[in-house]
């Protein structure tokens, strides 16, 4: 089959076969038709995909698990508190991920080496494979405790092992398979939290027999002042991990000019819909001083299996042990394909070894995967120091990371905007425009690095050692990589007329689309992305 393409670069036309080693601008093909972008990701991932992850891709057991222990810790009130604060942040956040790779499909790394200086994306490129790699070890141990709700007959290695076999098989599939498997699992993921709101409704309602309302916004405002509301906030960052990963799908997404900013727009109904509407629901349901919510299971801890008891079903643990079997299943999937990518283009971009940016036929960055997902195994450490412990420390490391690279992007984004202006380009060119720039920009840049600064409140009183350099290492660390990279790779801050806005421009593949000085037409008519001839 052949393939037209027109770019509206001068008068030039260029023809093009699906089966030639040329390829449309930004792509090669292989013999099948399939397209593969420049770095040699496959560009697989389907508009109705990306909007499902956008909205529940990582809803993951923190939601029906780790939410639990910063109500215990904070109460009702400092938890939609802490979801709001962090919530703001985040809005602004994915606002500059849509405008900046509504242009360019790639990811926050490469965009901080274009728009501020190499160390700096080198650095932040770094510590989101420290953010997601945390995450991956946090769900294995969330996944192997739950496991034991079924069988202790099986040691928790053992789980490990299994689970290790099983997704180092899944996560060296073709991208397709995860868009796939989290388009069904995001289905379910929202139905089941759509049933536990409208029985979360009844059943603080007094709809349920044997239930005496009760009023827990009211009679436990707020636990331990600013002090539970500090706490909420390394939490709320850890569940909201994630939502900026549609940057580092974008790499490999089939039409990322109109699939990524329908993703960012969803945000809001996630924000919404899965945060506040579970912040909200546990909160009605569940007073914060239930002794179930410190229980040693992770099950019996969840304030879904705690409300559901008492509403008088003794049998809800199973069904919630399922429902985290599914979400640990969903996150972990999301944690190895997430770390990898970006471990792939910290390494294609020549900031670490190039045995991580070797990809396979079927475009999966192979090396990186199965390296990152070797670090599952230091869940197995969890057990001896109880897995509570080592669960809060690892939610303080990701956490933070968090803070740091949502911070990050809102700050390239600053420089995105104005140098996209100083280079003579219009904001009419921009397919999505992030809104209440600059405003928001300087409120979220304000709000994270106050966060960055408060995370670590609660370790001072009374002080302790180990709690405080889990909460702030990362932040001089950063500093440190930041300039060590550039000292070694001669970097330095960039200069607007220095900014580079063309390198990664990339047609859709299935869409008309128009991006700046660039008209491109592509059409093509089947799932493997093999083109059709257009008229």
């Amino acid at each position: 089959m052949s393939l037209q393409a027109s770019a509206s670069k001068g008068s030039e036309v260029v023809e093009l076969e699906s089966n030639s080693s040329e390829s449309l601008e930004g792509y090669h093909r292989n013999s099948k038709g399939e397209a593969f972008v420049k770095s040699g990701l496959k560009a697989g991932i389907r508009n109705r995909q990306i909007n499902l992850i956008a909205l529940c891709g990582i809803i993951g057991p923190g939601c029906l698990i780790g939410m639990g222990g910063s109500l215990a810790q904070s109460g009702p009130v400092a938890l939609v508190v802490g979801f709001t604060i962090i919530g703001v942040l985040v809005l602004s956040m994915m606002a500059s991920v849509g405008e900046m790779n509504a242009v360019l499909d790639a990811n926050f790394g490469v965009l901080g080496s274009r728009f501020i200086s190499k160390g700096f994306g080198a650095t932040l490129s770094l510590f989101y494979v420290i953010v997601w790699v945390t995450v991956l070890i946090a769900e294995y141990t969330n996944l192997t405790g739950s496991m034991q709700a079924y069988t202790d007959k099986v040691p928790q290695y053992g789980w490990v092992l299994i689970f290790w076999a099983f997704f180092s098989i899944l996560s060296s599939l073709s991208v397709n398979w995860y868009g796939e498997l989290e388009y069904v699992l995001g289905i379910i993921k929202l139905a089941f939290l759509t049933g536990y709101y409208i029985f979360a409704i009844v059943y603080a309602a007094g709809g349920i027999k044997g239930h005496k309302p009760d009023n827990p916004f009211g009679n436990y405002p707020l636990k331990d002042g600013f002090k539970g509301i500090a706490n909420s906030f390394v939490y709320a960052a850890t569940f909201y991990s994630g939502v900026e990963s549609i940057s580092i799908i974008a790499a490999e997404a089939r039409n990322p000019r109109k699939a990524i900013p329908t993703a960012v727009k969803n945000t809001v109904i996630r924000i919404f819909f899965v945060y506040y509407g579970l912040a909200i629901a546990y909160g009605i349901t569940v007073p914060y001083n239930d002794p179930l919510l410190t229980s040693n299971s992770k099950v019996l801890k969840s304030p879904m299996s705690i409300a559901l008891i008492q509403a008088g079903w003794s049998n809800a643990p199973y069904f919630i042990a399922s429902m985290i079997l599914m979400t640990c299943l969903s996150s972990i999937n999301s944690a190895i394909y997430i770390s990898s990518r970006a471990l792939f283009t910290w390494s294609q971009q020549g900031y670490g070894p190039k045995i991580f940016a070797k990809v396979n036929k079927k475009g999966v960055p192979y090396v990186a995967v199965h390296v990152v997902h070797l670090f599952c195994f230091l869940s197995i450490m969890s057990w001896k120091a109880g897995s509570a412990v080592a669960y809060s420390y690892i939610v303080n490391v990701s956490g933070v990371a968090a803070f740091i690279v949502w911070t990050a992007i809102v700050i390239i984004h600053v420089r995105f905007r104005n140098g996209w202006l100083k280079q003579g380009y219009k904001l009419d060119d921009l397919p999505f425009k992030s809104p209440l720039f600059p405003w928001s920009n300087i409120v979220s840049i304000t709000i994270g690095v106050v966060l960055i600064l408060v995370q670590g409140w609660t370790v001072f009183k009374p002080f302790e050692v180990g709690p405080f350099i889990d909460a702030y290492i990362l932040l001089p660390l950063f500093f440190v990589f930041w300039a060590g990279y550039d000292y070694f790779f001669k970097g330095h801050i960039l200069k607007y007329e220095e900014m580079d806005f063309e390198t990664g421009r990339r047609p859709d593949l299935d869409d008309d689309v128009n991006v700046g000085s660039r008209d491109i037409n592509v059409q093509v008519d089947d799932e493997e992305g093999i083109a059709k001839k257009t008229e």
